[in-house]
């Protein structure tokens, strides 16, 4: 009897344990979204009349998730737990990026999506390699471009290699500087060699 009287007490100790190790508050995770906050200073292009079909930006396998990373100079990738992006950076890219362009580059009539004329368009692919800070406060942003013409042919094409300094430690100084950086550093850029290419 005695025994089990033992073994009730241990069992109720047991799950009062249990319940006090879940109950444990965990910090709250914070979340980020990129920004162009320069979007209004943008400036247009002049080009020809055309419609080009921006598809969805290919990222790399080691950024496709929602975990914010730093990488070392050694490789070795360390994934945030509680700094996570509000949205997997693919579309977040996409979105801002069609939307920097609609205004660098407004004679071109921009798709994304599904939204698609019956018509043959140019196609813009962006694949990117590197989009992270590292442990020596330097942010890292890499891939390339490829404009396809209506006919399928390789109207201009580019590399995009980029490294700023953080002026401050954190996460949402880093957010901030890899967002600065891909508007000025690799869209603006990349949006006059297009317009380069398609001269009125």
């Amino acid at each position: 009897m005695n025994m089990m009287i033992y073994w009730r007490v241990f069992v109720l100790v047991l799950i009062s344990w249990m319940m006090t190790g879940c109950a444990t508050p965990t910090p709250p995770s914070k979340e980020y979204l990129l920004m162009d906050v320069s979007l209004k200073n943008a400036q247009a292009q002049s080009t020809t009349g055309m419609s080009v079909q921006l598809m969805p930006i290919v990222v790399a396998n080691y950024l496709a998730g929602n975990e914010i990373v730093l990488v070392t100079k050694q490789g070795s990738v360390h994934r945030s737990q509680s700094n996570l992006w509000a949205e997997p950076l693919s579309p977040q890219l996409t979105r801002l990026t069609q939307q920097r362009l609609e205004k660098t580059l407004p004679n071109i009539t921009w798709f994304g999506g599904q939204r698609l004329p019956s018509y043959a368009i140019a196609l813009l692919n962006i694949e990117v390699d590197d989009f992270y800070a590292d442990l020596e406060g330097m942010i890292h942003i890499s891939g390339r471009w490829q404009m396809i013409s209506e006919m399928g042919e390789l109207s201009a094409s580019n590399t995009f290699d980029v490294q700023s300094k953080l002026q401050s430690d954190g996460y949402s100084t880093m957010v901030q500087t890899l967002s600065a950086s891909w508007f000025d550093q690799v869209i603006d850029p990349m949006a006059k060699e297009i317009a380069q290419s398609f001269k009125n």
